[in-house]
């Protein structure tokens, strides 16, 4: 018997992730998407995904498959209730409505099971986004906050805004981007509610949750951040898609403030908070117009939302929420994770971007 046999070594390695300030362990294992779905919705799944899949036909074979690192399910929404804290690997659900009652009925599903946040629709998997966006989704299950819900095909541009007042001119820069892409005036319109929204809540809500404004300040007045706090805007076309992203470093955005916004506004019930800026019909507009929607947040660093528009010879394509993404990571205390940027020639000035694969 050989005494001097060579002991193998196993070398782990983990990684930071400045979103969430956790050390994460980073497995070499290869990604596979385990599918629990009738026929129609599995074969459509099996040609849109990337990665190597397994369907099966119970919910004690889904959890067998699930077990191993690297999986992540693919589950028919009314089958949810049965695979629900059971299965340990990310779930994305499938939602098959009509366009009118998608939206409705993945707000309801959000509220039933919360630690589901993926909700895609059935109709994606047989339209033109369909191998794009899950392709993307599943390279963001597999390497975190850091990699991008946008694909490296787009044409765009991204500024930085400190000061309210300036909304109205940098829109005016988007509408001549857009104008010059072929959108059509309601396409534009549609831009605009998403955008006023989200940039109006980057100024004005974000600091007053994080504490940063020691009390709401009405919306009719001009509020400025210093640059290290200046709102991100980027916007800009890919693949037939309008999509617009603001990022703010507060990170004040909550799972249940969002959800309660959407299910009282979903089922009527909407009362005025004043001491908000509305009732929160502006954030389910967004979602209403939508056609696909990414948030992340890292509290107290970074709020991220992406909206995409999908378009068809510009003008707004069917109206239907598509794919739902949320990435909410746990609360810390972390203070010098904070995204900065201290050059000032950057406020309210475009550059363009264009990606290359």
């Amino acid at each position: 018997m050989d005494r001097h046999v060579k002991k193998s070594t196993t070398y782990v390695e983990y990684v930071y992730d400045e979103a969430s300030s956790l050390y994460c362990r980073l497995d070499s294992t290869d990604q596979y998407s385990v599918i629990l779905a009738g026929e129609v919705h599995a074969a459509a799944l099996c040609a849109a995904l990337p990665a190597p899949c397994i369907v099966v036909r119970n919910r004690a074979e889904l959890i067998a498959e699930t077990s191993r690192p690297g999986a992540i399910a693919f589950v028919d929404c009314d089958l949810l209730s049965q695979v629900y804290n059971v299965v340990t690997a990310p779930i994305v659900a499938l939602i098959d409505e009509s366009p009118a009652e998608t939206l409705t009925k993945t707000v309801r599903l959000l509220g039933s099971f919360p630690t589901v946040s993926h909700f895609v629709a059935a109709s994606l998997l047989s339209g033109p986004l369909a191998r794009t966006h899950m392709t993307m989704l599943l390279e963001r299950l597999a390497n975190g906050a850091e990699h991008s819900m946008l694909g490296k095909s787009g044409v765009g541009r991204v500024a930085l805004l400190t000061r309210a007042s300036r909304r109205e001119a940098r829109f005016e820069r988007m509408s001549e981007f857009y104008s010059k892409h072929g959108l059509s005036a309601r396409t534009l319109s549609a831009i605009n509610d998403v955008y006023e929204e989200l940039v109006t809540n980057a100024l004005y809500d974000a600091p007053v949750d994080a504490g940063f404004f020691p009390k709401a300040v009405p919306r009719t007045e001009d509020v400025e951040l210093p640059v290290d706090r200046a709102c991100e805007i980027s916007y800009g076309m890919e693949e037939g898609t309008a999509f617009i992203r603001i990022r703010d470093t507060f990170g004040a955005l909550k799972r249940s403030r969002l959800l309660d916004v959407l299910h009282r506004c979903s089922t009527g019930e909407v009362e005025l908070d004043e001491s908000r800026g509305g009732a929160g019909l502006g954030l389910w507009r967004v979602f209403s117009a939508a056609s696909t929607i990414s948030i992340t947040v890292a509290p107290g660093n970074l709020t991220d939302i992406l909206v995409g528009i999908a378009t068809k010879n510009g003008r707004i394509a069917a109206k239907q929420l598509l794919g739902l993404h949320l990435f909410f990571f746990p609360a810390h205390n972390d203070e010098s994770a904070r995204f900065t940027d201290d050059d000032s020639s950057l406020l309210d000035r475009s550059i363009t971007l264009v990606g290359s694969a």
